[in-house]
């Protein structure tokens, strides 16, 4: 559904209009007077005849004009009755700006189930409640309170933006306009009972108007849906900022895996933007500095970047930055740096960061000539200009030689400036108009060219993706209802979607282990099999290393001895007698998040997991060049490349069982609470499951 008629209503209802324009039903009819907005004001309040020179209406159905959009500043206990009357009056957007619902308890939250049941009834959709409004600057609809309702002179721009706190929300709105930041539309989402963040995102990138979208956001229900908005982003070409609040979690889980130890909703959120295209920021400096190097509408075709400076010292602060950020700065080629050196004074340097000096601006033609010859470099991609603080004439003179080249080639060129504004207005002027953006630090700089480099590959890099179908199990036969299983349960059920396992017989109690277990290969591991035992090393039910008869005869009694001092009454099936596995110990774990589905994690396994927490994580499913990259970004990769001496470890039947754990996951997600192969053994020719706890719903 287009959100065009919320953005650009012809008419505009506001119901339960106030007689007092200082109070929240008041402010919004201020608001859109004074914004100049230009199509029907109806004020609902059947109190009135008339208000503020407006003529009341008793409801929205007596309105009998066009009218697209209700502004709703009722009690709670009457939102649901207005968002029918806006259905009766077809009009087909609102925006509550009612509080007191599941915010403020048990009742809020049986009233907002009213409206979202209203709404649906009558076909209303709505931004709300709890919310702070929105507006849209070219339409001058501005249906908002608080002080952003006196700030009508918000400059009109591309970038379109949404809230979840409305307050911090237009604080950040007000911080990047003041820094030259044009905005669209700009949404307060309050509660998202009907129209949520994801939605509102994507109708952002469906906008013509809109070249980049921003997000504040803490969490929202259907966070899978963000996956979607992350590859339209990429498809389009649009790119979508988000700061992400709520980062850290109060308490600790009680979960029976490491895997929900191991993994926050923070954690899923980032694997989530990584995975999709997504942009985290983390304040309004970077979202304006990320929306000026976007607006000049050019994108790098690789990660290497140019930099000239007059200033040695702003080069090699950018250098390091820029490397740390993940660019490149590659040596210039031969006929570069001879090029250059027949410009650039002696003192200077012809390398990349080129040290041009302020002396090349003694003539205007050397520092187009400068710009030409590195720009057609073929080894660069986006070049950056370092400008210290240069102001006046000689600003004027560097700027119109920057606006030429941006004119002429199709590589972003950016420019580091801190010259005063006041004092180089036309130098300010040349760049503006040639849309070439210009920032005053290096660093920030260096960051925002960046995510410039990462959105380019980023769409390269995930756009050909393909999300493969969940995995088809071989003879699945899962019990009923809720369960903790046991290590033998779950790789029975691991063993049905193909995931290899190592060699191992369960025993019965009171059974000889030795004979029964005759076929296995020696040294051998002996555990306790046990629903009511989750955590087995704790219980003492473990022993590995096995190598003789006589020690796997003692390690079973003392394992089924020391479960039953640790709990009494677990109900114990026997003891699982298995060949030791070797390789470079991993885990990979699956958690069922409340709203991005199953997740997966990986990381270094056995007692490594919990203790040096060196993992990574991935919503499910996805294919082998992801799961590639999950093995690459562990701390500890090197490790499965052989590390003194060891062989190499299988890492593509590594990155194959990654898959298929993820497939796995979406064919088990609704009945799956999490799952634990703890630790899965990376040996040179494949992979083995030792260890596995799945836990159903």
């Amino acid at each position: 559904m287009s959100f065009e008629r919320l953005y650009n209503p012809r008419g505009i209802a506001v119901i339960g209009a106030s007689a007092d324009l200082s109070r929240i039903s008041g402010q919004p009819i201020a608001a859109l007077k004074n914004a100049g907005y230009k199509g029907g004001i109806y004020l609902v309040n059947p109190k009135y005849q008339e208000l503020h020179g407006l003529k009341c209406y008793p409801a929205a159905a007596a309105i009998k004009q066009p009218c697209d959009l209700a502004l709703i500043a009722v009690p709670s206990n009457g939102v649901a009755a207005a968002v029918r009357d806006c259905g009766a009056a077809g009009i087909p957007f609102a925006i509550i700006l009612t509080a007191g619902f599941r915010e403020a308890g048990a009742e809020g939250r049986k009233l907002e189930a009213e409206i979202a049941k209203a709404g649906k009834d009558s076909g209303v959709r709505f931004i709300g409640p709890n919310c702070q409004g929105a507006m849209s600057i070219p339409s001058r609809m501005w249906c908002v309170f608080g002080s952003v309702s006196y700030e009508t002179e918000l400059r009109e721009g591309s970038v379109s933006c949404a809230f979840q706190s409305g307050g911090f929300g237009y604080a950040v709105v007000n911080l990047a306009e003041a820094q030259g930041i044009g905005f669209r539309h700009i949404v307060s989402s309050g509660n998202e009972t009907d129209i949520a963040m994801p939605e509102l995102l994507s109708d952002f990138l469906d906008d013509a108007g809109t070249k980049l979208a921003f997000a504040y956001m803490e969490g929202t229900p259907d966070a899978r849906q963000l996956l979607d908005v992350g590859r339209k982003s990429l498809e389009t070409g649009k790119p979508i900022l988000i700061w992400k609040g709520a980062q850290t979690e109060a308490g600790t889980k009680a979960a029976a895996s490491h895997t929900a130890n191991l993994t926050g909703n923070y954690d899923l959120y980032r694997a989530a933007f990584r995975q999709s295209g997504l942009i985290e920021v983390h304040d309004v400096e970077e979202i304006v500095d990320i929306a000026k190097v976007f607006a000049q509408g050019r994108l790098p075709k690789g990660r290497a970047i140019g930099v000239l400076s007059i200033s040695g010292g702003s080069g090699i602060v950018y250098a390091d930055r820029a490397v740390k950020e993940g660019l490149s700065l590659p040596s210039f080629s031969p006929q570069t740096v001879t090029a250059l050196k027949a410009i650039i004074p002696s003192f200077g340097s012809s390398e990349n960061p080129a040290d041009t000096t302020a002396s090349v601006f003694n003539d205007p033609t050397l520092f187009t000539k400068t710009l030409e010859i590195v720009l057609a470099d073929p080894a660069i991609d986006q070049v950056s200009i370092l400008l210290a603080s240069i102001s006046g004439d000689a600003a004027t003179k560097a700027c119109k030689a920057v606006a030429d080249a941006a004119g002429s080639t199709d590589k972003p060129i950016n420019v580091v400036w801190s010259g005063r504004r006041s004092k180089s207005e036309a130098a300010c002027a040349l760049l503006e108009k040639a849309n070439v953006p210009f920032i005053t630090t290096p660093v920030r700089m260096a960051r925002a060219a960046a995510v410039l480099a990462n959105f380019a590959t980023d769409r390269q890099r995930l756009l050909p993706r393909t999300v493969p179908p969940p995995l088809k199990p071989r003879d699945l036969d899962l019990p009923s209802g809720p369960a903790t299983l046991s290590e033998v349960e779950s790789k029975a059920i691991l063993g049905a979607f193909g995931i290899p396992m190592t060699r191992e017989v369960l025993v019965p109690l009171g059974s000889d282990p030795v004979a029964a277990t005759a076929d296995l290969k020696w040294p051998r591991a002996a555990k306790i099999v046990s629903r009511d035992i989750a955590h087995k090393t704790e219980a003492g039910g473990v022993r590995l290393g096995l190598d003789t008869p006589d020690t796997l005869k003692v390690a079973a009694a003392d394992i089924v001895a020391n479960a039953k001092a640790y709990k009494p009454g677990a109900k114990i099936d026997g003891i699982l007698v298995s060949e030791m596995a070797q390789g470079v110990e991993a885990l990979i774990g699956v958690v069922n998040d409340e709203g991005f589905g199953p997740a997966v994690t990986f990381g270094l396994g056995g007692i490594f997991s919990e203790a040096l927490k060196d993992v990574t994580f991935r919503i499910a499913p996805f294919g082998i060049e992801t799961a590639r990259e999950m093995i690459g970004e562990l701390r500890g990769a090197k490790l499965f490349d052989g590390y003194r001496g060891a062989p190499p470890a299988d890492k593509e039947a590594l990155a194959r069982t990654l898959v298929d754990v993820s497939r796995m996951a979406m064919a088990l997600a609704p009945r799956l609470e999490e799952m634990d192969i703890n630790p899965l053994f990376v040996g040179p020719d494949g992979v083995v499951a030792a260890d596995a706890l799945i836990v159903l719903k």
